[in-house]
């Protein structure tokens, strides 16, 4: 079984992406297209991060603190990753952060990762960047000091601004949610694992030089099963189960262990950990923020594209979404019937009617736009979960303020 969920989203907003810059200049990021201009870009690191914060904010879901982080390696080559204790006993599954987007742990033999099963991809501009800035100063504080310092010293800036349609697409294979495996050497020239199991766990046992110079040289008691609390897409606690089984790889004679292999699974007799799980990346899409510079962003939707996919090849449509005008215009003729010196004359009028609503064309899609509100975006994903054997259903949602053409 596959199954996936692809979002194509147009969202409007402004300076969202800073680079290094250089002085006093402050530069978006920037990438040039087919047509030789340039446009702005969100990165994908960035717009995770914005998920992940704005998932906390709402109380959908809690990111990993402080200490379920260490750093592995030294000066230059160090780098943050989660602790091993998180990822042996399976509370790796119960943060979005890794479930959701990944991780990488290189302390262990071979290096732990689990390849992202929600796939982000940048956001870039729909209109090209035309360099405009903003020259600016801390004036109010410079005047504070003038009788301090006897001068104004004004930190003058320059810094680039974008207000515009940003597009990106995000792709969720639903079947590697909720699922975890870690494959660990049982011997390699500096490091030794070993497991042993009794009823209710397994003990994991780590030495060698590599593992004590990483600080995870010891023994690891590992849980078949283990109840925990979560939340699903309500808010409301639930309670959840960690499974994890250990299998073992044998060499060819079937006598030498020769890496162990962790499966671990987060389930629950409540609900539908996926659908909840999948639910609530669509809830925090939908409301998604961003805080830039003192500024909060809104970068909810106003066009969304979403295609559920089940044993069907799926695809995206970020490259068939054209943006026409910022205006539409309609031209049409008024029949007027008047009385005039006791006759009847028809004049007619021509008349142009503009709207300020932006247009947008999708190719290649006969779906017909629907109002884009959560309920209607959350029930779109629920055939995901049913009987159905395979099918392939795009939907478009949009914001009464734009307008949408298909073909």
């Amino acid at each position: 079984m596959s199954r996936f969920l692809v979002m194509d989203v147009v969202f409007y907003g402004s300076s969202l992406n800073y680079d290094q810059g250089s002085g006093n200049y402050q530069e978006l990021k920037k990438i040039t297209r087919w047509d030789g201009r340039q446009y702005t870009l969100v990165s994908r690191y960035a717009l995770r991060y914005s998920l992940l914060e704005t998932g906390q904010k709402l109380g959908l879901w809690e990111v990993a603190d402080g200490a379920r982080f260490v750093e592995s390696g030294t000066g230059d080559k160090t780098v943050i990753q989660p602790a091993v204790d998180i990822l042996f006993n399976g509370d790796i599954l119960l943060y979005p952060e890794f479930d959701l987007f990944g991780y990488l742990i290189t302390s262990l033999t071979p290096q732990a990762s689990r390849v992202s099963p929600t796939k982000l991809s940048h956001a870039i501009s729909l209109t090209p960047f035309q360099y405009d800035t903003q020259f600016a100063g801390n004036l109010g504080l410079a005047k504070r000091r003038l009788p301090i310092k006897g001068k104004m010293d004004i930190n003058i800036f320059t810094i680039e601004e974008h207000f515009t349609y940003y597009i990106y697409s995000i792709v969720v294979d639903v079947d590697a949610l909720c699922k975890n495996e870690v494959y660990i050497n049982a011997k390699d020239k500096d490091w030794t694992a070993k497991v042993t199991e009794d009823d209710e766990s397994y003990i994991l046992e780590i030495s060698g030089n590599k593992a004590k110079k990483e600080g995870i040289n010891g023994k690891y008691v590992i849980p078949k099963e283990r109840v925990v609390k979560i939340k699903d897409s309500q808010g409301n606690h639930v309670n959840a189960i960690i499974r994890t089984r250990v299998e073992k790889i044998l060499d060819k004679d079937d006598k030498t262990v020769l890496v162990y292999h962790l499966i671990q699974e987060l389930s629950s007799l409540d609900i539908n950990i996926r659908a909840e799980r999948l639910k609530k990346l669509l809830k925090v899409v939908l409301h998604l923020k961003r805080s830039i510079k003192g500024r909060e962003e809104d970068l909810s939707p106003k066009l969304l594209i979403l295609g559920i996919y089940k044993n069907k090849p799926y695809q995206t449509f970020k490259d068939r979404i054209e943006l026409l005008d910022e205006y539409t215009e309609e031209e049409y003729d008024e029949i007027e019937e008047v009385n005039e010196n006791g006759k009847k004359i028809l004049r007619v009028k021509h008349r142009v009617s503009k709207s300020r609503k932006p247009v947008f064309k999708v190719h290649s899609i006969k779906s017909t736009p629907q109002e884009l509100n959560e309920k209607g975006v959350l029930n779109a994903v629920e055939k995901l979960f049913n009987e159905e054997k395979e099918f392939a259903e795009v939907k478009v949602f949009k914001d009464p303020m734009i307008e949408v053409k298909s073909e």
